[in-house]
Formats: C-alpha cells, sequence, structure tokens
C-alpha cells in the first residue's frame, strides 16, 4: 500500500486484544516481579514525543503483526511518553524508497519487518542506531539481551554493531508424512538420522517418480538447509570468506544432485499435500495459516512429524542447525536525540520476554527470547498448534542467512550456478568454484562499507 495510513500522531494500536489478553501472558512468562512490570507506569510529564514508523509488511501480514504488537504493548504499559504515526507499509514500500528517504532526510524513526541482510544494508549506509549502544544504561536490556537466542542475535548484528531487534524465527525443518510410513508398516526416523538412514527409508516409502522422498529445487536458499546438516557454514568463522567450494560443500551438492538424477528426489515442486513427496521444508508461514496440507495433516499436526534435516557425513558430531531467517525492528538515525532514545527504548522494550510472547502470538512465528520459547511460556496460537509448537522446539538451532548486504546477488549467482548443475551444463565442482569466483567479491565489497 501506499500513502499513509491513519491520522497524523495517532497512537498504534491493534485493538483491545492485546489489553484482554495481556493478564494471561503475566501467569505464563513469571512471576511476581513480571507481573508487577505489566502494570502500565505513571503518565511521562511533558507532551508526548512524535514517533513515525514506517513497515516492510502490509498491515495485516504476519511479519507486520509481530512488530506491531511490541509496538502497542509499548505505548500501553508508557502511557503519554510517545505518539507513533502510522506511515509507508506494505509492497509500495521498497529498500529503493526507504533509501530516497534516507538520501533527502525525511526516514522514519522506526522501521519493521524486514530481516537481518537489509537491515545491515541499511546500517553501512549509516543509517541506523546500533542498538545495543544506545540501550546501554537500560535497566533492563542486558538481562533481555543475553536471554535472545545467541544465533540470532550474533546473526542481526552487522561488524559487531547490532543492527536489527530480533523478533521472529523464520525457520526451515523437515516435515515427514506419517500416514505414508504408517501403510507401510515403516517407523518414522529417530533423532540423529542421517543420510544413509534417510535414503533407506526412501527405498522403503518411496515409489518414484509419482512420489519421491524429497524435492530440491536447486537454489541457494533449498541448499542452505542440506549444508547446515551436513554441519557446514556458508562462510568462515571470521566472517570473511565464503566456503562453497570447499569438498565438503561440493560433496554436499553432488549428493543432492545423485539423488534427483537418480529418481528418489525430485527437482521441482513437492507435491507433498498430495502425496508426491514424502517428505517437504516445512517453516511457520504454512503452519500458521489455515492448514496447507489437508491431504496430509487435518491441522492438528496428527499427520506431520517435525524433525531436524538427517544429517550428513561431515556432520560427525550430529548437531542441529536449522536454517532460519530473523524478522525485527530497526532504529534509524534522527536529528533529534530524544527521539533517537525514546526509539531505542522501543527496540529494547520488544526484546522483553512477556513481549516477545505477545510477538509470537501475532505473527505465528516462534519469539526470539529462550524464555518465551519455552513450553509453558508459549503464545497460545503456537501451543496450540502442534506444527507450530514442534517448529518452535527448534528454535533455538537456528542458522542465520549471513546478513551482508550483497548476500541477495551473491544468492543469485549461486541460484544460477546451480540451475545449470541440474541442466547438466556443469558439474557440482565447476559450478561451486565459478559461483565462488564471483561471489567472494561481492563480500569484500560488503566488508569494505561500514
Amino acid at each position: 500500500m501506499s500513502g499513509r495510513v491513519g491520522m497524523t500522531r495517532r497512537p498504534l494500536v491493534l485493538g483491545g486484544f492485546w489489553a484482554t489478553a495481556s493478564a494471561a501472558y503475566v501467569a505464563a512468562c513469571g512471576g511476581p516481579e513480571q507481573a508487577k512490570s505489566e502494570a502500565p507506569a505513571a503518565p511521562a510529564a511533558g507532551a508526548p514525543v512524535a514517533l513515525l514508523y514506517w513497515s516492510q509488511r502490509g498491515p495485516q501480514d504476519r511479519l507486520g503483526l509481530g512488530p506491531k504488537a511490541a509496538l502497542d504493548d509499548y505505548q500501553a504499559k508508557n502511557p503519554g511518553k510517545v505518539t507513533l504515526e502510522i506511515g509507508e507499509g506494505g509492497a509500495a514500500l521498497s529498500m529503493e524508497k526507504i533509501k530516497t528517504a534516507i538520501a533527502g532526510g525525511t526516514p522514519p524513526n522506526l522501521y519493521g519487518g524486514l530481516y537481518q541482510a537489509p537491515a545491515a544494508d541499511l546500517f553501512a549506509l549509516g543509517a541506523l542506531l546500533d542498538i545495543n549502544a544506545e540501550l546501554r544504561t537500560n535497566k533492563e536490556w542486558a538481562k533481555n539481551k543475553a536471554d535472545l537466542i545467541p544465533q540470532t542475535l550474533d546473526g542481526c548484528t552487522w561488524k559487531g554493531k547490532l543492527a536489527m531487534m530480533p523478533m521472529m524465527l523464520a525457520q526451515q525443518v523437515l516435515g515427514i508424512n506419517k500416514h505414508v510410513l504408517a501403510r507401510v508398516g515403516v517407523p518414522l526416523p529417530p533423532h540423529g538420522f542421517t543420510w544413509n538412514d534417510f535414503l533407506d527409508l526412501g527405498r522403503k516409502v518411496a515409489e518414484p517418480p509419482d512420489r519421491v522422498l524429497f524435492p530440491f529445487n536447486y537454489t541457494w536458499s533449498a541448499l542452505m538447509s542440506w549444508l547446515f546438516a551436513n554441519g557446514l557454514q556458508p562462510m568462515n568463522k571470521e566472517r570473511t570468506k565464503l566456503q562453497y567450494d570447499t569438498p565438503q560443500m561440493v560433496e554436499t551438492v553432488q549428493w543432492l544432485h545423485d539423488q534427483v538424477t537418480k529418481g528418489i528426489a525430485r527437482n521441482g515442486a513437492s507435491q507433498f499435500n498430495d502425496g508426491g513427496s514424502v517428505t517437504e521444508s516445512v517453516n511457520e508461514a504454512a503452519a500458521a495459516q489455515p492448514p496447507r496440507f489437508p491431504n496430509v495433516d487435518p491441522g492438528d499436526g496428527s499427520g506431520i512429524h517435525i524433525t531436524h534435516f538427517p544429517f550428513g557425513p561431515s556432520n560427525t558430531s550430529k548437531v542441529v542447525m536449522t536454517y532460519a531467517n530473523n524478522y525485527g525492528l530497526v532504529v534509524l538515525k534522527p536529528s533529534d536525540a530524544r527521539k533517537a532514545a525514546l526509539s531505542a527504548e522501543i527496540a529494547g522494550w520488544a526484546a522483553r520476554p512477556d513481549v516477545q510472547v505477545k510477538i509470537a502470538e501475532a505473527s505465528g512465528h516462534p519469539a526470539s527470547s529462550l524464555t518465551a520459547a519455552k513450553p509453558e511460556n508459549l503464545a497460545r496460537r503456537i501451543k496450540d498448534n502442534v506444527i507450530l509448537s514442534k517448529i518452535n522446539e527448534f528454535g533455538r538451532y537456528s542458522q542465520l542467512t549471513p546478513n551482508f548486504p550483497n548476500w541477495t546477488a551473491v544468492g543469485n549467482i549461486l541460484s544460477e550456478n546451480l540451475k545449470r548443475v541440474a541442466n547438466g551444463e556443469l558439474r557440482p565442482r565447476d559450478a561451486l568454484a565459478d559461483a565462488q569466483q564471483k561471489m567472494q567479491p561481492l563480500i569484500d565489497e560488503d566488508l569494505k562499507r561500514g
């Protein structure tokens, strides 16, 4: 949507639900001290400070509703402190548009619904505040920061600066059609199962080409789940060099390609819902909506088994790592120090475990807070959905897409070369070597930026 929604300086309010629900979350999120913090503060002295909020998502988008829940909660608990004008949002708000606003000196104070790579891009432009530095005197921040999933916090950090406040995990786990296995009397694979175990399961239940074991569509994002399952990382520990041309990475792509050429896997749509694939990569987006899998699962999780991707041979310690992105809130640099402090305070508020529960409730995505992700503290929307609650269990294993400003271009190069493997134009080894040579300069360019 384009243009501004709502009246100037109109407080951002999601409706009466959060006010009535907050008491229930007091009990869920811990003890008398937490309950005390739920009570609204005394009205702030003086006129409220006007802040402008933009969202990369539309008003009813699940990844837009999460940040709104945090903003709404802050206003409810801090009456008279700020007013929030709802500005640009949705499909019309491109990165080019916000960059234009930044260049013209008219950016919003807060921008929500984006993920870690665009946040790093804006930070590298010098447009964002380091949220961690801004909150250094905040009494709650150190405790709330320590409660965030470490990999998520690290993945939202650019060159040692916290570019984005983590809010909502979007991760990929493996879903297995339990009905297919039950019909032929094959048990579900145990935790820690390997590529060989996975292929053995496929030999028992897959019926190529009508029903394959899994889909693989030769894109960089589809590869991410498998490289993590093989114990690999796309970059070195120093985050200075890509690692797509290593023997272990070649082994991963070669194995995936071999399964497609043998027919046990499919290049293309999984057809999971229609029984065309025994497994599929499952995420919150599917499970949070009315069942995307009506022919597999009635919506209560009885038909889908959620687990990790099978471990490859390089994952000798069998460490679970799930591929994920994180969506959250950034604070743009204003000319007014008071607005900077309050905008950072609002971002810090979103890290509170009780607020993270509300973010999860609104979005349907697992929280970034370890406390909020505990079974006893889960948002009702997640707790009552067997698939979502199981996905939530894997949140602590999340590994984020590298948050480099040029990552979209990097991914496109890798996907183009993987497509050439699919078309028989290149061997996996040559495709990855060529991609590495083209992608690394883009990473080097990013490392020279701020």
